[in-house]
């Protein structure tokens, strides 16, 4: 077993299972999952961005698998939520408080063991966040559904990704080691609380810049175009071409040329 740069205590990390084990049945159920579908949904999003770690890890083992007790932890979420599924439902800003400080804590977690196995800042700080936001991740992925990590909205990725940062850049060059996890919880509830209250909420893609480096590369090609002297008649050519769509260009070649009359042929 791979040892890690920061204590935890194994009830934390079994807390942060539970979190995500109920968060995952709670969408199970509002599916209308039977207990079996619920109860693996609960294990895979309490558990798998751990495993996801321990998979591109290597040769540690997968921890869930040697602390049999977050399975089983999972196991009674999935169970409890199943046919208590109203009365957890109004725990729900709790679930989401300790939704938070479990991406915290596993992304603590995961940094610390990236960094204790070797790897660099860049390679610690994903691995934190892929343990964070993994088990959210392959559990829409199991119910067909797109990843909301992965949607404009609230920040959350983000947030994990903020908090990896800080704790992977303070550990590893030895500044306010003490102070490290709790800037690093710190700042994964301060994004996602911040983006809820004040509006933070990433976009969809929109183009604004298209038109801009569309102008910018046109004006050398026409100063070249002035200082090649094109002929007149070419010139006009070009323009009429720019002019008119070929949807146009082509309606007007398929025109069929209007009759002549008598008085025309005379």
């Amino acid at each position: 077993m791979l040892e890690v740069v920061l204590e935890i205590p194994f009830w934390l990390e079994l807390t942060a299972a539970l979190t995500g084990g109920i968060s995952g049945a709670m969408y199970a159920v509002r599916a209308r999952y039977d207990i079996f579908g619920t109860i693996c949904i609960a294990c895979t999003a309490g558990l798998f961005g751990g495993i996801m770690r321990d998979l591109l890890l290597q040769d540690y083992g997968i921890y869930a698998f040697q602390k049999p007790e977050l399975i089983v932890c999972c196991v009674v979420a999935g169970i409890v939520v199943f046919y208590f599924g109203r009365l957890v439902s109004y725990l729900d800003p709790v679930i989401n408080l300790l939704d938070s400080l479990s991406c915290g804590f596993w992304a603590i977690i995961s940094v610390g063991k990236g960094l204790s196995a070797g790897l660099d800042i860049v390679p610690a700080i994903i691995l934190g966040t892929v343990t964070a936001v993994g088990g959210g991740v392959m559990r829409d992925v199991f119910m067909s559904k797109q990843p909301e990590v992965f949607q404009a909205g609230a920040l959350y990725g983000s947030a994990s990704l903020f908090g990896s940062a800080a704790f992977a850049v303070l550990k590893h060059y030895h500044l306010l080691e003490h102070w490290a996890p709790f800037i690093c919880i710190g700042l994964v509830l301060a994004v996602r609380y911040a983006s809820l209250f004040f509006g933070w909420y990433s976009h969809p893609p929109t183009d604004h810049y298209s038109d801009v480096v569309t102008k910018t590369v046109s004006k050398p090609m026409r100063f070249a175009a002035r200082k090649l002297h094109i002929p007149e008649d070419e010139a006009k050519r070009v323009a009429r071409k720019l002019r008119f769509p070929k949807s146009k260009i082509r309606q007007k070649l398929k025109a069929k040329p209007p009759s002549r009359t008598d008085d025309d042929l005379k």
